[in-house]
């Protein structure tokens, strides 16, 4: 495989009306929307449209995001729900202020693999093994196509341990965080070693600057 393209989605409404995000299912916002195009017109120039899979979260922030870039790629979505955020159980559809009086107590410091911050929802070690399951099985099926995948910021993150072969212990040390609309981009070397040639590049959005 030659490059796997990571977009993280555009500005959703929940972040400007106080909902929490996780399995919250909130659409784009108009600036959102014209983020995505931006994003479609710069991979355009570097996509061959003929030689790539366009993967997506089924949540609408990110679906409506690679709906928009694979209308300027020339490409189909394929939805798959491996690639969401991560399961905030009872906080899906609720307000962040609501979120944040009812997280289940924590019972240690720091960041806690195991620790399942809502009821019905998952702990870190959970997301983490979800996400690798869900790029294992695309990235064996895709091996001979280059891949965009429009995802969100935890679950992009974990995609770059995946990629970096982190187990699941060493996410207690190590976070990658990336921004709403950045591009990151991995392959492979001629060593075979697993490479990220760009991290949250956003200089598409320079324009807004």
């Amino acid at each position: 495989m030659s490059e796997i393209i990571l977009i993280q989605h555009c500005q959703s409404e929940h972040h400007v009306n106080n909902m929490s995000g996780g399995w919250t299912d909130t659409p784009l916002t108009e600036l959102g929307r014209k983020q995505a195009e931006m994003i479609g017109k710069k991979l355009k120039e570097v996509v061959d449209k003929n030689d790539f899979n366009l993967y997506s979260s089924d949540l609408l922030r990110a679906s409506q995001t690679a709906e928009i870039v694979g209308s300027q790629l020339g490409g189909e979505v394929i939805h798959d729900q491996g690639l969401r955020e991560i399961n905030t159980g009872v906080a899906a559809g609720k307000t962040k202020d609501w979120a944040r009086a009812n997280k289940n107590p924590r019972t240690k410091s720091g960041f806690d693999l195991d620790y399942r911050e809502f009821q019905d929802g998952e702990s870190w070690r959970e997301f983490y093994t979800r996400v690798c399951a869900c790029m294992d099985r695309i990235y064996e099926s895709e091996k001979d196509k280059n891949l965009v995948i429009v995802t969100h910021g935890g679950t992009l993150g974990y995609i770059l341990a995946w990629w970096m072969k982190f187990e699941p212990e060493m996410i207690v040390n190590a976070y990658f965080s990336s921004s709403v609309g950045g591009i990151t981009v991995l392959s492979q070397n001629s060593y075979q070693q697993n490479v990220v040639n760009k991290f949250n590049d956003t200089s598409h959005f320079d324009l807004f600057s």
